[in-house]
């Protein structure tokens, strides 16, 4: 029999005071770890990549006391993209990311990307990013935890 290429998690969630189920899709047999390497912080070869920002995370970026980091954008539940020096994150340094910390959701999930397919959510993975196949298989728990820190900032 063929191995899944997708396990199905479950997630109790709870806002306002009412807890709900939800169900993800997250794929299997997947080891990643992050190594450091930036290029999730910038353009690739000939992959353009835009960063887009929430609500949440331009809060959270703006707090620390930066401006003019990121462009209007209107998409779905995105109102920002960062901006972007000589095809890399504007904030990416020779040391890694000045931001780490306050960084988006976007960076905070990278390899992986969150989709809604009406009542369920199913993760994708970047098989090109140079961490996949590196570290410890990825197990439901590591999913959940995305999904919930996905959640609460779509303020979903």
């Amino acid at each position: 029999m063929d191995e899944p290429t997708h396990y199905l998690g479950h997630l109790n969630y709870s806002k306002d005071g009412v807890e709900e189920e939800i169900e993800f899709f997250y794929p299997s047999n997947v080891e990643w770890k992050c190594v450091h390497c930036g290029a999730c912080c910038g353009d690739v070869g000939d992959r353009v990549r835009m960063i887009r920002l929430l609500d949440k995370d331009l809060d959270r970026i703006e707090a620390t006391g930066e401006y003019d980091f990121f462009d209007d954008w209107d998409e779905g539940s995105f109102s920002a993209i960062l901006k972007k020096v000589n095809g890399k994150c504007v904030f990416l340094t020779d040391e890694g990311c000045r931001r780490y910390d306050d960084r988006a959701l976007i960076c905070r999930m990278y390899p992986f990307w969150l989709e809604r397919r009406e009542d369920v959510f199913v993760f994708g993975v970047d098989e090109g990013c140079p961490g996949t196949e590196k570290g410890e298989p990825l197990d439901e728990d590591f999913f959940r935890i995305l999904l919930k820190m996905a959640l609460e900032s779509m303020d979903y």
